[in-house]
C-alpha cells in the first residue's frame, strides 16, 4: 500500500515515539528491579550484616570480658549483663530483619541463652574465686563454639545474601546499559535509514519539482521530464504540474497562430485603412473641385438671371414702344433685333448652363459613386474590426461613423441630383421657350419690316416676349436658389468627408497601435521553449 505523504511525515517520529518508549520501558522495568535490589540491600541486607557484625564482635567481648575475669579475678557482673542485654536485643532486632534466616538466628538465641547460662556460673566462680572457675571455663568453650559458629554463620550467609544483591544489581544495571546501547543505536540506524528513505522519497522529488519550476518560471523551458510514479501529495503534484506543463506547451502555438492571425489582419486593416485614407482623400479633393465648379454654376446662373432681367426691361420697353404707334415701328424693330441678339445670346448662356448641369449631373454620380464605395469600404471595415474582436472595437466604430456619413452623403447626392433634375427641366424648358420666343421675334421682325399692319400681331408677341421673359426670370432665379442650396450641400459634404479623413487617420493610428500590441504578444509567445 504507498504510503501518502503526511504518513510519510510521520513515520520517523514514529518510530523516534516508539524506540523512545523502549528505551524509556527498558529503563524503566531494569530501574525498577535495580531499585528494588538497592533497597534491599539498603534496608535489609546492609542493617542486618551491620547487626551480625556487630553481634559476633560484642559476643567475643562478651567471652573475653568473661576470661577476663576468670583470669584476673576481676568481675564487672554488671558489664557483662549490659551486655548480654545489648547482645539479646541485637539478636532480637536481627531476627526481626528481612532476609535473615529466621530460624538460624532463633538457634542462635537458645545457643546463647545456654552459653551465658553457663557463662553466669564461670563469672560467679569466678567472682568466688573458685578453683573450678577455670574448669568451667574450659567447658564454656563448646557452647562458646556453638554460638561463635552461629554467629559466623548468620554473618557469612547475609554478607553473601549482601554480595548477590550487589552482584544482581550490578548485572541489571549492566543489562540495562546493553540495552539502552542497543535501543539507542537501534533507533539511531532506523533513524537514518528513514531519514535517506525520505530524501529518496519526498525531498528528493521536491527538489526536482521546484527546479523544474523555478526552470519553467526563469527560462520558459516547457520540455523538462517529470517523474510521476510517486504515488502521494509529491505524485500528485508532479503529475499536475506535468498537466500544466502540457497545458501550457499548447499556449504559444495557439498564441502564435493567433498572433499571426492577428497581424496578418491588421496588415489587411491597415492597407484597407491606407487605401481609404487615400480614396476618402481623392474624394475630398473632387468635392472640393466639385464646390468650385458648383460655384462657376452659380456665378453663371447669376448672369443668367441679371440676363433675364434685362430680357425683362427689353420686354417691357418693347411694349411701351408697341403702344407709341407706328412711329416707333423701326425702332421697335431695331429693339426687337437686340431682343433677338440678346435671346440668342440667352440661349446659348441657357445652354452653356444646360451643358453644367449635365456635369454637375456626371459630379453627382461620382460622389454617388464614391459614397456606395465608402459604404463598402466602411462595410469591409466593419468586418474586419469584428473579426479584430476587443482589438478592433474602436475601429469598428469609426467604420459604422463612415458607414453613417457614406449614408448622409448618398442622400445629400440624391437631393443634389433631383435639384440638377429639376434645374434641367427648367432649364430646357427655358431653351424651348427661348427657341419659340426667338422664331417668333423673327416672324415679328419679318412682320413689322413687311408691314405696318402687323403692329398689333407683334405687339401681342412682344407681350408674349414679355411674359416668357417673366417665366425664364422665375426659372433662373429657381434654378439660382437650387445651385445655392447645391453649394451649401457640397460644401456640408466636403466637412463631412474632411472628418471622414481625420476619424480613418485615427484609425490607422489604432491599427499601429494593435501592430504593437501584437508584436509584444510575438515576443511573449516565443518566449516559451515546447
Amino acid at each position: 500500500m504507498a504510503l501518502r505523504l503526511k504518513q510519510k511525515m510521520m513515520v520517523l517520529p514514529v518510530v523516534a515515539s516508539v524506540f523512545l518508549v523502549a528505551i524509556v520501558a527498558v529503563t524503566v522495568g531494569l530501574g525498577t528491579r535495580t531499585r528494588s535490589a538497592s533497597d534491599r540491600i539498603g534496608f535489609s541486607l546492609a542493617p542486618s550484616v551491620s547487626q551480625a557484625q556487630t553481634a559476633r564482635a560484642g559476643f567475643a567481648a562478651l567471652h573475653q570480658d568473661v576470661g577476663d575475669a576468670v583470669a584476673l579475678h576481676a568481675v564487672q557482673r554488671q558489664t557483662l549483663e549490659a551486655q548480654v542485654t545489648e547482645l539479646t536485643t541485637g539478636l532480637k532486632a536481627l531476627r526481626g530483619m528481612k532476609d535473615v534466616d529466621v530460624a538460624r538466628v532463633e538457634a542462635l538465641q537458645e545457643a546463647f541463652t545456654g552459653y551465658w547460662q553457663e557463662a553466669s556460673k564461670v563469672v560467679s566462680l569466678a567472682a568466688q574465686n573458685s578453683a573450678g572457675a577455670d574448669e568451667a571455663l574450659a567447658k564454656l568453650a563448646p557452647a562458646h563454639k556453638t554460638v561463635h559458629d552461629g554467629l559466623e554463620a548468620v554473618t557469612a550467609q547475609q554478607e553473601a545474601a549482601q554480595r548477590e544483591a550487589f552482584t544482581e544489581m550490578e548485572s541489571l544495571h549492566g543489562t540495562t546499559l546493553t540495552w539502552v546501547l542497543l535501543l539507542s543505536v537501534a533507533c539511531i540506524a532506523a533513524l537514518a535509514a528513514l531519514t535517506v528513505w525520505l530524501l529518496r522519497e519526498v525531498t528528493l522529488p521536491l527538489a526536482r519539482l521546484t527546479e523544474t519550476a523555478t526552470r519553467i518560471a526563469r527560462d520558459g523551458d516547457l520540455t523538462q521530464p517529470i517523474d510521476t510514479s510517486a504515488q502521494d501529495e509529491v505524485g500528485e503534484l508532479a503529475r499536475s504540474i506535468e498537466t500544466l506543463m502540457k497545458r501550457l506547451r499548447s499556449v504559444p502555438g495557439t498564441l502564435h497562430s493567433v498572433v499571426t492571425e492577428l497581424t496578418a489582419a491588421a496588415a489587411r486593416l491597415n492597407t484597407a485603412s491606407h487605401e481609404q485614407l487615400n480614396f476618402l482623400t481623392n474624394q475630398s479633393r473632387s468635392l472640393t473641385e466639385a464646390s468650385s465648379t458648383i460655384a462657376e454654376i452659380a456665378q453663371t446662373s447669376g448672369m443668367a438671371a441679371s440676363r433675364a432681367e434685362m430680357v425683362l426691361k427689353v420686354a417691357a420697353q418693347a411694349d411701351a414702344f408697341s403702344s407709341s404707334g407706328q412711329v416707333s415701328i423701326e425702332r421697335s424693330a431695331e429693339g426687337l433685333q437686340q431682343i433677338r441678339q440678346r435671346v440668342g445670346a440667352l440661349v446659348g448662356s441657357i445652354g452653356h448652363l444646360s451643358e453644367q448641369a449635365v456635369h454637375a449631373g456626371e459630379i453627382i454620380g461620382s460622389v454617388k459613386d464614391l459614397a456606395d464605395q465608402s459604404n463598402v469600404l466602411a462595410l469591409n471595415a466593419a468586418i474586419e474590426a469584428a473579426r479584430a474582436g476587443e482589438e478592433g472595437r474602436g475601429f469598428a466604430v469609426v467604420a459604422k461613423e463612415m458607414r453613417a456619413l457614406s449614408g448622409q452623403s448618398l442622400q445629400s447626392t440624391q437631393r443634389i441630383g433631383k435639384i440638377l433634375l429639376e434645374i434641367n427641366q427648367a432649364i430646357r424648358q427655358t431653351v424651348s421657350i427661348a427657341e419659340g420666343d426667338s422664331q417668333k421675334m423673327e416672324e415679328g421682325i419679318e412682320q413689322v419690316l413687311a408691314s405696318a399692319t402687323t403692329l398689333k400681331d407683334i405687339t401681342q408677341v412682344v407681350q408674349e416676349s414679355s411674359q416668357a421673359a417673366r417665366q425664364i426670370v422665375a426659372s433662373v432665379t429657381q434654378q439660382n436658389a437650387g445651385i445655392t442650396q447645391m453649394t451649401e450641400v457640397v460644401t456640408q459634404l466636403s466637412e463631412m468627408m474632411s472628418d471622414v479623413v481625420m476619424a480613418t487617420s485615427n484609425a490607422e493610428e489604432a491599427v499601429g497601435q494593435i501592430n504593437t500590441s501584437l508584436g509584444k504578444l510575438q515576443e511573449l509567445s516565443t518566449s516559451f521553449r515546447v
